[in-house]
């Protein structure tokens, strides 16, 4: 877990959270994105608190981290990133599902349990995604509303972070893989789709300013 520009004995205003690796990914982008986009936000806002938290791939260990971490902070506001390898696009998740597979091991090989068809309603955003989704396309990044952040982990932890938001917001979005250092790849080899990792900062930075705002507004009613 990661913290930049937080006193934690204050809340902060937002919480990011990024994943480690996982089978079939060794390096998961999202870590080091959730590094730069607190950084930046700290940077950006003056004397607001921006906490990071990189969460294991695990189904047990992931959320005794978010929860720790949660607790730690205590965020006005959570912005929730993860890899989608397959994706061409970066997907604004309208809700998660308590619903897990049991085909997809996570990092310590352990598959999500089965959950009962009772448990398995939607849990929605609890804001509206259509502001991220505009701050996306406004940075020149190929971006879409997506029904459901899928039945991994992502989905699990959206799932147990909206059932703790009590009002607050909390959005997750999930990133397809971005673009190589230059000079690693030859460019003739890299899809023209995929974006850079500079790219996906100043979007997901831009989505992160707008749950700071509002998760403020939402604080001052209360």
């Amino acid at each position: 877990m990661i913290a930049h520009g937080h006193n934690t004995k204050h809340p902060a205003n937002l919480m990011v959270t990024g994943f480690g690796p996982f089978p079939g990914v060794r390096v998961n982008p999202t870590a080091a994105l959730m590094e730069r986009v607190t950084r930046r936000l700290g940077r950006g806002f003056t004397g607001t608190g921006v906490a990071g938290a990189r969460l294991f791939v695990s189904y047990g260990r992931a959320f005794r981290e978010y929860d720790d971490s949660h607790r730690l902070h205590r965020p006005g506001a959570v912005l929730l990133l993860g890899l989608a390898a397959k994706a061409r696009w970066v997907r604004v998740e309208r809700c998660a599902r308590r619903l897990d597979s049991p085909l997809h091991p996570d990092s310590t090989g352990k598959a999500g349990a089965a959950t009962a068809p009772d448990s398995a309603m939607p849990l929605k955003a609890t804001i509206a995604p259509e502001p991220a989704l505009a701050a996306l396309r406004q940075t020149g990044l190929r971006a879409r509303l997506s029904p459901s952040a899928g039945r991994y982990l992502c989905n699990a932890v959206y799932a147990r972070a909206l059932s703790q938001a009590k009002g607050r917001p909390v959005l997750f979005i999930h990133v397809p893989w971005p673009r190589p250092v230059a000079g690693t790849v030859p460019r003739s080899r890299v899809a023209a789709w995929r974006p850079s990792m500079a790219g996906l900062e100043r979007g997901l930075a831009r989505i992160g300013r707008g749950l700071i705002v509002a998760g403020r507004a939402r604080t001052a009613q209360r």
